[in-house]
């Protein structure tokens, strides 16, 4: 399953690379024919695609490594951190453009685009609003932390492309300081998406408590288990594309330790065998009704 996994983040990246390039190529192309601003900020956009996917490949490739001496829990967190070094990639790029932007703008020397700008970031907006749809869905269907980052990166870059279009036209209808303006609208639509997606793999790299349903699922499932008196306390945490479950339950306090035991195994594969997300489960016993270790 880890290898199939991988295998369709390695095929979307690849195929979402290609796409990347090629729109670079025609972007930053047309850019400097039409003299856009606006069009070669988004073109610089799509080129870091080009490195954030690299970092996204590289990073699910190390998560799918097996457990060692070294990580005994594995290297599902990889895609975090991948995720934070794409965060970082976007959050720099716009602020090289954002710079530049600012100094055409306090220059006062602004160039009216050609008409073929307007058709290149059509095609660009078309495009990137496709590469999120696939990219998106195959990571909400893998649950990858770094390739949905990914994906948020081409929604970002269609927005921007947006806002190529309108500073385009603005210029070209008798406005022409809209089309460096719009480059500097691109360069922050970009690094607001790169705090975004730093925020959002944070909570996994700080143990962040999980969504309530699974919580929920986790409490029916151990309570459904035949010895299980009460579930205590339940911690879960992500752990790349799993998730890892701590929890406490009261057994009868006149069961052997081998008894209880046997309940704790019974959790531990209930859980895992109706929860697939659930990778590891730790589970503890205590004593029922003398329950003194409920939260510690």
């Amino acid at each position: 399953m880890e290898e199939t996994r991988y295998e369709m983040a390695r095929r979307v990246s690849l195929n979402t690379m290609i796409g990347n390039i090629l729109l670079t190529a025609v972007k930053a192309g047309v850019g400097i024919i039409s003299q856009s601003s606006a069009l070669i900020a988004d073109a610089l956009h799509s080129a870091s695609d080009i490195a954030t996917t690299l970092v996204v490949m590289y990073s699910m490739r190390i998560s799918k490594l097996p457990p060692d001496p070294e990580h005994p829990y594995g290297h599902g967190r990889a895609e975090s951190i991948g995720a934070k070094v794409l965060s970082v990639i976007l959050v720099l790029v716009g602020l090289s453009m954002g710079t530049s932007s600012i100094r055409q703008l306090w220059g006062g020397t602004y160039v009216v685009p050609g008409r073929l700008a307007l058709w290149a970031i059509l095609l660009s907006i078309v495009t990137k609003e496709g590469m999120y749809r696939y990219t998106v869905a195959v990571g909400r269907t893998i649950d990858s932390t770094a390739l949905i980052a990914d994906a948020l990166h081409h929604r970002s870059d269609a927005f921007s492309s947006v806002a190529a279009f309108l500073g385009v036209i603005g210029a070209r209808l008798g406005y022409p300081v809209l089309d460096p303006l719009a480059a500097a609208v691109v360069a922050i639509f970009i690094v607001r998406m790169g705090i975004e997606v730093f925020r959002s793999s944070l909570d996994e790299l700080m143990d962040a408590q999980v969504h309530e349903t699974l919580q929920a699922e986790v409490h029916q499932y151990a309570n459904g288990i035949p010895g299980v008196q009460h579930v205590d306390d339940v911690r879960i945490r992500r752990y790349g594309p799993q998730y890892v479950i701590d929890l406490k339950v009261s057994v009868d306090h006149h069961l052997t330790v081998k008894e209880g035991h046997e309940i704790a195994a019974h959790v531990k594969g209930a859980l895992r065998d109706s929860l697939p997300s659930v990778g590891d489960v730790l589970v503890h016993v205590n004593p029922y009704p003398d329950q003194h270790d409920l939260v510690d």
